[in-house]
C-alpha cells in the first residue's frame, strides 16, 4: 500500500476550486517503447515482481506511450501486457495500474459497472461520475459500456438505484442536458433560479422533480450563473438550500452538480484522469 501511495503522491493531485486543471503526466520526449516493454517484461519475472519499475514506467507515460508500450509488449513477449500485470500484482496497486491502461471512457465505464455489480451498489462512483461528465463523455460511456459488459448503462442504472436518486441519474444518463453557448440567456436564468426557491426553500417539502429536471437539463454555465442568481431569492446559498432540503445520495448528487462539491474517491479513482490524455 506504500507504493500506491507513493506514486499516487508522484501524480501531484493539485485541484483546487477555481484552478484550472493541466496534465500532470506529459509525453517523455526521449520515449522508447521498446526499451520500456523490455523494462516491465524483466519486472514482472523477477522473482517477487519488482512493483517499483512498473511503477516507474507506467505512471511517467501518457495513455498514447502506454498503449505503444503494450504493443512492444506484445510483439516481445508473445502475450498480453494487461493480462501478465493482472497475473503479476494485486490488490490496490493491481486495481490502480491496470486503470492506467485504460483511456478514461473506458476507465468510467468499468467504474460504473463495478460499482453496480453484484451485492450491494456504490452509490458514490455513480454520483461522481454521472454528475460530473458532460453530454458528449456520456455518450461516449454509453457506448463503452454496451461494447464491454453488453448492457444497456440506462437499465443497470434503473435496476440497481430506486426512488428520486434513480430519476435523477437516469435523467443525466439520457443527455438531454443543453450544450454551453455563448449567448447567456439572462431571463431563463432567472426563472431557473426563482424556480429552485419555489419548489425548495419557499414551500414546505421540496419539489424534488422541479429539481431533477433543472439540474439534469442546463448547461454546466448556465448553472453557475443560476447559482448566482438564486441568491437575489433565497435567505441561503445553493449548498445551503441542497443540505436543508434533500438528503442521502440525491442529497451528495445535487452538491456535485450544483457546487461542484465532489464525493470520496476510491484509491484507483484517485489516479488522476488527466493523467490518461
Amino acid at each position: 500500500m506504500s507504493l500506491v501511495s507513493e506514486f499516487l503522491g508522484q501524480l501531484s493531485l493539485n485541484i483546487g476550486a477555481n484552478e484550472q486543471l493541466f496534465p500532470t503526466v506529459v509525453p517523455v520526449v526521449d520515449f522508447d517503447p521498446d526499451r520500456d516493454a523490455a523494462r516491465i517484461e524483466t519486472a514482472i519475472k523477477t522473482k517477487g515482481v519488482d512493483e517499483q519499475t512498473i511503477i516507474d514506467v507506467l505512471t511517467k507515460r501518457t495513455y498514447a506511450q502506454r498503449r505503444e508500450i503494450a504493443f512492444s509488449y506484445e510483439r516481445r513477449a508473445k502475450k498480453d501486457m494487461i493480462s501478465a500485470l493482472k497475473g503479476a500484482l494485486s490488490g490496490s496497486l493491481e486495481h490502480v495500474i491496470l486503470g492506467l491502461m485504460k483511456s478514461t471512457v473506458q476507465y468510467d465505464a468499468s467504474e460504473i459497472r463495478g460499482s453496480i455489480k453484484g451485492l450491494g451498489t456504490d452509490e458514490e462512483t455513480l454520483i461522481e461520475i454521472l454528475c460530473s461528465r458532460s453530454n458528449a463523455e456520456l455518450v461516449e460511456i454509453k457506448k463503452v459500456y454496451k461494447d464491454l459488459f453488453k448492457k444497456d448503462l440506462d437499465k443497470d442504472v434503473a435496476g440497481d438505484t430506486s426512488g428520486n436518486f434513480a430519476k435523477l441519474l437516469l435523467a443525466l444518463v439520457q443527455t438531454k442536458r443543453d450544450e454551453p453557448s455563448s449567448v447567456v440567456d439572462y431571463e431563463k436564468i432567472d426563472e431557473d433560479a426563482r424556480a429552485l426557491y419555489d419548489a425548495g426553500v419557499k414551500i414546505k417539502g421540496t419539489d424534488v422533480p422541479t429539481w431533477i429536471s433543472i439540474m439534469s437539463e442546463r448547461s454546466v454555465p448556465h448553472l453557475q450563473r443560476v447559482f448566482q442568481r438564486y441568491k437575489s431569492y433565497s435567505p441561503y446559498d445553493m449548498q445551503e438550500s441542497i443540505e436543508k432540503e434533500v438528503k442521502g445520495d440525491l442529497r451528495k448528487s445535487f452538491l456535485v452538480l450544483g457546487t461542484g462539491e465532489t464525493t470520496r474517491r476510491s484509491c484507483s479513482a484517485s489516479v488522476d484522469q488527466r493523467s490518461r490524455s
